[in-house]
């Protein structure tokens, strides 16, 4: 058959060329090196690939000296440079610069080396992945040593050590490359598939936090080292998806996790997979260690009859999506097509698979010396081994050709003819017919043994869900109302919506069915479940993206089910925002929800790739509705609790917040300037203050400024004064905050709570805002400031602020005055909101406004003479309340229990409902089974009549502390139901 490139390929492109030379030539003089040779070979290349050539202009000297001493000298000497140790201290931008420009020079260097035929494709592929191998090792070191030099972790060897790859031996810390780094094979535009991995008694750690912990954040800082771009460049893409269950583990596991996750619960891709993995970076001994442990669970004895059904499915399912009846050369996937690579690479590791538990000469991770191998062992003919060889060359070859042209990770033949022609004239060919008849050969070919091994099936739909057998299904798995589910299904066949009026969606929903149908069997209600997902799809404006999601990662249906039957406020997020799915797979969701100063870390790090202003919001929304979501699935699933969550929420508020406002202070002084020595101060207040947000909290927030003269303008072209300037600035925020855009909105914003409330100015002094407090403020707004925290202020602007709130709250009060003061608006708001629906836990007597009325009342009682009882927590003021003797401790134990019942209730009813239910007819079983279970009461009649004794309780204790009957009709309502 035809080979891929002729020695030395035409230029496609000359308009550069020349201009190439002239630099090298240049250079070379300049340098006192002898000028390159070898001009064919330099046009051949840099007249094909754009890439190639902005790499030379960029590393000329790399480019004369392969040209001069010939690919092997070159990529020893890139090589001497990493493997040997480095300056102590050098920090991470220098690294990655080195890293970057190693790689540009490795990029030429296996260039020349691979397109003038002086290394065969396995050189080539072998020297691209030795250099991601030390890349990554060098990377490790680093970031180790940062961590031993910080006091984090110790030294492996008892005493500091230089950078080098040897630092990370005895540590434990190991990385697994995946893939064709694993094997050796890699291409030339490729990511970089890894999986991370410790030992957690390898190392001492003396950190704040956890060992774990260290190295999730080390798994972060490899990525950026290998993955920013810089002025350099790049290093790899990384992809760590490849991991033990990645939508619920870290970036980093424990040996131990994985080796219990590998032999109890891993199917069998995962064991293909592993057919090619080997330690590329860290402590090899660890990593050698692990895979041998793996060794039995990989390559077993008896051939798997279940696993060879899996990988039948696992084939039709790849024809499926990346077959061609009629091979089209435009656009084919030398990859994934039908007859490509990975064909061939499927066909070998599937006979590994099968048969290497007996035969261990098969334990090889490359594909030809694995094919080598089959032959050997005679399980497969030597003609299929040659013709299967001879193509996987030829396609490795021409996808090396097809990425070098711009060095996209890229594997599909160009569309446009003249890309085509370019790409035909770099593989060596007269015409892109003869680059296409070559390609076909070895593709055909291909496809008749592969076809032959496994047959693909012509129809794999479950016989249930097909539409002569559906309302039998559904009647058999508890379905109520069968014939209106069975026409919805038949809507979704026909493409009701517009989400599947494409053949890719309504194939894929096809082939979803079964697994839909029974994971919403699963919920206590399976009709309503799905009849909620059907209006769920209908709001979609497509269904490809999600469909193809829950398509691979099928731990995601009993999620969508909970959802979908557990939570309509949830699912209605969902549906205005279905790639909130996408957050699922992010490795760390199902995690604790990170400390407020990660989530800033990770914030920032999104905010790096904002191209402008508009970014700036967008991605600041996408963050939250991530993080509100994460949030959301956490207290669904009971992975983190109430007060968990609503804690989580506020510090993704503050996050925000601080990362927002500075935003838009700059923008907003691109235009008017700044007042040196000024200061914005943003104060949380209401729940938010407290650190109590559920899913639908607004957020209550209090401006405050400060400048040094107030009589002065800012400095901008168009300056403006100081009151007018920060009110303009605080609207500015508030609208960064709110408006609706096509990421949603942050949150809903209320600014009531600032001095005279709706009638006062949007921001104030520090000085208006102590006066108003000292001499005008109503009662309730002194119980209002009692959960007043500085989210943001300078150090000093915020001590200012929190000095001045002290001494509001602990002025002395007349007590007579206070409680009747205090009776009397919470009278206003029963009549307002009054209600003797007990689940409306917020209003309702006995609920968190009497809870909170009584904590408020307290400590502006106490506060003159024990100034310690104020923090915006509620839980901690009854505490500090008890130590001071104001509140009898059974007391304080008694509005504890049920403010933390009722929150409980309020945060899930919220997140679930979107609201307070109005009866028990909207509570169904499964909200029930998550309420009982997230407060630990036996069953639901135990907690509606726990929650009604509470409700009395708190309302005594009112009573007795605050109490005045004067028109408290509710009360009365109640106490006759």
């Amino acid at each position: 058959m035809t080979a891929c490139h002729s020695p030395y390929p035409n230029p496609h492109d000359t308009a550069n060329t020349d201009e190439i030379w002239a630099i090298l030539c240049e250079v070379a003089a300049e340098n006192g090196d002898p000028l390159p040779a070898n001009r064919a070979l330099a046009d051949a290349v840099f007249g094909n690939s754009p890439f190639l050539a902005t790499t030379a202009r960029r590393r000329p000297a790399t480019a004369i000296r392969v040209l001069a001493e010939g690919p092997d000298a070159c990529l020893a000497s890139v090589f001497a440079v990493l493997d040997a140790d480095r300056l102590e201290g050098e920090n991470t931008a220098s690294l990655m610069a080195v890293l970057r420009q190693a790689k540009a020079d490795v990029a030429l260097i296996t260039a020349f080396a691979d397109v003038s035929g002086e290394w065969p494709l396995l050189k080539v592929t072998a020297a691209l992945s030795d250099f991601a191998s030390k890349a990554l090792d060098l990377a490790v070191a680093h970031l180790l040593e940062i961590r031993m030099r910080a006091g984090e972790l110790g030294w492996p060897r008892g005493e500091p050590e230089s950078v080098s790859p040897r630092l990370s031996a005895g540590t434990g810390f190991f990385v697994l490359g995946m893939g064709k780094l694993g094997a050796g094979e890699l291409n030339y535009s490729s990511d970089i598939d890894l999986i991370l991995f410790y030992e957690p008694e390898a190392i001492s750690y003396t950190g704040r936090k956890t060992l774990g912990d260290c190295y999730v954040r080390l798994a972060r800082d490899l990525i950026e080292m290998m993955e920013k771009r810089t002025g350099d460049g790049y290093v790899f893409r990384t992809d760590l998806r490849l991991r033990p269950d990645p939508a619920s583990n870290p970036l980093a596991m424990t040996v131990g996790a994985a080796e219990v996750y590998y032999h109890s619960m891993a199917v069998n891709w995962e064991r293909s997979a592993m057919i090619k993995a080997a330690t590329v970076a860290g402590d090899r001994q660890a990593g050698a260690d692990f895979l041998a442990s793996l060794s039995s669970w990989i390559w077993r004895r008896t051939i798997d009859f279940a696993a060879l059904a899996d990988i039948a499915a696992i084939k039709n399912q790849i024809n499926r999506h990346y077959g061609q009846q009629e091979l089209s050369f435009e656009g084919y996937n030398v990859k994934l097509g039908q007859g490509g690579i990975r064909e061939v690479e499927f066909y070998t590791q599937v006979h590994q698979l099968l048969f290497a538990g007996r035969h261990p000469s098969l334990i090889l991770r490359g594909t030809l010396e694995a094919l080598d191998a089959l032959v050997a062992e005679e399980l497969i003919e030597p003609e299929i081994r040659d013709t299967l060889a001879a193509a996987y060359i030829f396609l490795r070859t021409l996808e090396h050709r097809i990425q070098m042209v711009n060095d996209d990770q890229t594997h599909e033949i160009p569309t446009e003819p003249d890309d085509i022609a370019r790409l035909a004239t770099f593989c060596g060919f007269a015409s892109p017919a003869e680059l296409k008849d070559a390609l076909f050969d070895h593709t055909r070919a291909v496809k008749a043994i592969y076809d032959a091994f496994l047959p693909q099936s012509a129809d794999d739909e479950d016989a249930r869900t097909k539409p002569e057998a559906i309302e039998a299904t559904l009647t058999e798995l508890g379905y109520s109302d069968v014939p209106s589910i069975a026409a919805i299904i038949d809507g979704w066949r026909r493409g009701r919506y517009r989400a599947l009026k494409n053949d890719r969606s309504k194939n894929l929903m096809k082939k979803l069915l079964p697994r839909l149908v029974d994971a919403f069997a699963a919920t206590d209600a399976p009709s309503a479940a799905l009849t909620r997902f059907d209006q769920f799809i209908e709001q979609l404006p497509a269904g490809v993206q999600l469909f193809s999601l829950l398509d691979a990662n099928p731990s995601l249906f009993k999620l969508l089910a909970r959802v979908m039957g557990l939570a309509p406020a949830l699912a209605e997020t969902l549906a205005k925002k279905p790639s909130l799915w996408d957050a699922v797979l992010d490795p760390d969701f199902f995690m604790p929800v990170e400390e407020e100063d990660e989530l800033a870390a990770i914030l920032k790090s999104m905010l790096r790739r904002a191209k402008d202003y508009q970014d700036i919001l967008d991605i600041a929304r996408r963050f939250v509705a991530d993080y509100r979501f994460r949030i959301g699935v956490h207290g669904l699933e009971g992975i983190a609790g109430v007060e968990e969550c609503a804690h989580a929420l506020a510090r993704v508020a503050d996050v925000t917040l601080k990362a927002l406002v500075p935003a838009v202070s700059e923008e907003f002084a691109r235009r008017h300037g700044h007042f040196p020595g000024g200061s914005l101060a943003v104060l949380a207040m209401g729940k938010y203050g407290g650190g109590a947000l559920t899913q639908t909290s607004d957020l209550d927030i209090v401006f405050l400024y400060d400048v040094p003269d107030m009589n002065a303008q800012s400095d901008g072209d168009r300056p403006l004064m100081p009151s007018q300037y920060f009110s303009r600035l605080c609207q500015n925020i508030i609208t960064a905050i709110t408006a609706l855009t096509p990421e949603g909105r942050l949150f809903e914003v209320d600014t009531r709570l600032r001095p005279s409330g709706n009638q006062g100015p949007i921001v104030v002094t520090l000085k208006t805002f102590s006066d108003y407090y000292t001499e005008a403020a109503w009662t309730w707004e002194h119980m209002a400031l009692t959960r007043a925290r500085v989210v943001i202020a300078s150090d000093a602007f915020g001590k200012a602020i929190t000095s001045t709130i002290h001494g509001v709250l602990t002025a002395p009060r007349d007590g007579i005055a206070l409680k009747a003061a205090v009776a009397d608006m919470r009278l206003r708001l029963a009549k307002e909101f009054g209600t003797v629906n007990l689940y409306s836990v917020k209003h309702v007597r006995g609920g968190l406004v009497d809870i909170e009325f009584i904590g408020q009342y307290l400590m502006l009682r106490e506060g003159a003479r024990h100034t310690g009882v104020f923090i915006p927590e509620l839980m901690a003021a009854f505490d500090r309340l008890t130590d001071c003797g104001a509140l009898d401790a059974a007391d304080a134990a008694t509005l504890k229990d049920a403010y933390v019942l009722q929150h409980h209730l309020q945060s899930i009813f919220r997140l679930c409902l979107g609201k307070s239910p109005a009866d028990d007819a909207e509570i169904s079983a499964g909200l029930r089974d998550i309420l009982t279970t997230a407060l630990g009461i036996p069953c639901f009649d135990d907690l509606k009549a726990s929650l009604a004794r509470t409700q009395a309780a708190v309302y005594a204790l009112y009573q007795s502390m605050l109490g005045d009957d004067r028109n408290d009709t509710e009360n009365d309502q109640r106490n006759a139901t």
